[in-house]
C-alpha cells in the first residue's frame, strides 16, 4: 500500500504539484466566472486526501476553497453558481477532510453560490456516475491517483469526450518502470509493451506515457495533451494537462514555464539545457555546432516554420507556439528579434495571446526575401 503523504510533511515534489494545481485554478477560474455562457462551474478533486499535510500545509482541497475565495465579489456579482466535489476513497482519511474543510469553509456566507459535496468512494465508480451531470457545465478535474491504476484507458477516454473539461492527473511513472511486465500493469495498460517503458531512461518515462495517451487521443477530437515531469529522489512522477481550449492551454503553459523557466516541463534540467547555455559564454564553437536548449531550438522551428509559409500571421504563430509547448511570450520575443534582423516585417505592436490573435482580427507577419 503506498504510504499516506498527508501524515509527512510534503515534500518538495509534492509542493510544486499543488503550487501548478493552485496556479492553474487561479487562472482557470476567472474565465468561465466572467463568461456569459455558463451561469453553473464544477471543480472536482477526486482523491483529494485529507487536505493538508502533518505540518499544516493545505492539499488540494484547502486549495480549492482559498482560490474560491478570492473570486468571492465576482461569483456574487456574475451570479455564478460553483459547485466542488471532493473524494477520498480511505475513510479515516475521508473523515479528516470533511472536518478540515467544515473548519475553513463558512457555508452560510456564500448562500448556496459554492456548494461542497464531499465523497467516500472509488474514484472510478463515483466519476461514472457523476459522467452526465459533468457534460452539463464547465469542469476543472483533479485526479492526483496512487500509482497508475484509476486513469484507465476508459476513464482517459471519457475525459477527453467532455466538451468543456480541462483535467490534470497525477501519475508515477517510476511505477510504471517499476511493474512494466506485471500481470496487473497488463490488466490496467494491454496495448502498451512492456519492454517500450522497462528499457527507457527513469527521467523518459513520463514522456512515453504522455506519448501513448495521444495515441488514444481520436481523429477530430481536438484535446490537446501537456506534461509536467516531477523528479523526488530516485522516481519520477508527472502531471498530464488536457484541455481543447487554446486559452487554457495558454494559461497552463504560462504557468508551466513560470514554474520551470528553462524547459516548463519539469521541476529538473530533463534535457540538460544548463550546460548548453552555459557553453555560450565559454565555448568558441560556431552556433550550427553548438547543442541548443530547448527555447532555441523552438526559435529555430518558428524561424522554419514563418520561412515555410506564404502568408503568416500571429494567429498562425499563436498556434504554432502552443503546439510546441511553449508560452507566448517565447513566440514574442523570437519575432522581435526577427525583426530586428530584418528577416521579417509588421506593422504596429502585435500580441501573441488568446485575446490578441483569435478574440481579435489576426495581423500579417510578411516575410522579407
Amino acid at each position: 500500500m503506498a504510504k499516506d503523504i498527508n501524515k509527512l510533511p510534503y515534500d518538495e515534489a509534492t509542493l510544486t504539484k499543488l503550487e501548478i494545481f493552485e496556479q492553474y485554478l487561479l487562472a482557470w477560474l476567472p474565465v468561465f466566472i466572467q463568461s456569459q455562457y455558463s451561469q453553473r462551474i464544477r471543480i472536482c478533486d477526486y482523491c483529494a486526501g485529507s487536505g493538508q499535510d502533518s505540518a499544516g500545509i493545505p492539499g488540494s482541497p484547502l486549495r480549492i476553497l482559498r482560490t474560491i475565495e478570492k473570486y468571492r465579489d465576482s461569483i456574487f456579482e456574475k451570479n455564478i453558481s460553483v459547485d466542488v466535489v471532493f473524494n477520498e476513497k480511505i475513510s479515516d482519511k475521508s473523515d479528516e477532510l470533511q472536518k478540515s474543510v467544515n473548519s475553513c469553509f463558512d457555508y452560510s456566507s456564500w448562500n448556496s453560490k459554492v456548494n461542497i459535496s464531499c465523497h467516500n468512494e472509488e474514484f472510478q465508480n463515483l466519476f461514472e456516475r457523476q459522467y452526465e451531470q459533468l457534460k452539463q457545465q464547465p469542469n476543472l478535474i483533479f485526479i492526483d491517483q496512487y500509482g497508475i491504476k484509476e486513469v484507465t484507458p476508459e476513464i482517459f477516454q471519457m475525459l477527453i469526450d467532455l466538451k468543456q473539461t480541462d483535467f490534470l492527473f497525477f501519475m508515477s511513472s517510476s511505477a510504471m518502470n517499476r511493474f512494466a511486465h506485471t500481470p496487473e500493469f497488463r490488466v490496467h495498460f494491454p496495448d502498451i509493451a512492456p519492454e517500450v517503458i522497462s528499457s527507457a531512461k527513469y527521467e523518459d518515462v513520463h514522456r512515453i506515457m504522455l506519448e501513448y495517451y495521444k495515441s488514444k487521443i481520436p481523429s477530430g477530437n481536438e484535446t490537446k495533451l501537456y506534461p509536467f515531469t516531477l523528479k523526488k529522489g530516485a522516481n519520477i512522477y508527472g502531471l498530464v494537462f488536457g484541455s481543447k481550449h487554446p486559452l487554457e492551454v495558454e494559461k497552463f503553459l504560462d504557468v508551466a514555464w513560470d514554474k520551470n523557466k528553462i524547459n516548463g516541463e519539469a521541476n529538473f534540467d530533463i534535457d540538460k539545457d544548463l550546460p548548453k547555455k552555459e557553453a555560450t559564454l565559454f565555448d568558441s564553437l560556431p552556433d550550427y555546432e553548438r547543442l541548443k536548449t530547448k527555447k532555441e531550438l523552438f526559435e529555430v522551428e518558428l524561424w522554419n516554420f514563418i520561412k515555410s509559409r506564404d502568408k503568416v500571421t500571429n494567429k498562425d504563430i499563436y498556434y504554432f507556439t502552443l503546439d510546441q509547448g511553449h508560452p507566448k511570450s517565447h513566440a514574442r520575443e523570437c519575432i522581435m528579434q526577427l525583426k530586428k534582423e530584418g528577416k521579417v516585417e509588421y506593422k504596429g505592436n502585435i500580441g501573441y495571446s488568446y485575446k490578441s490573435c483569435v478574440k481579435n482580427d489576426p495581423k500579417p507577419i510578411r516575410l522579407i526575401k
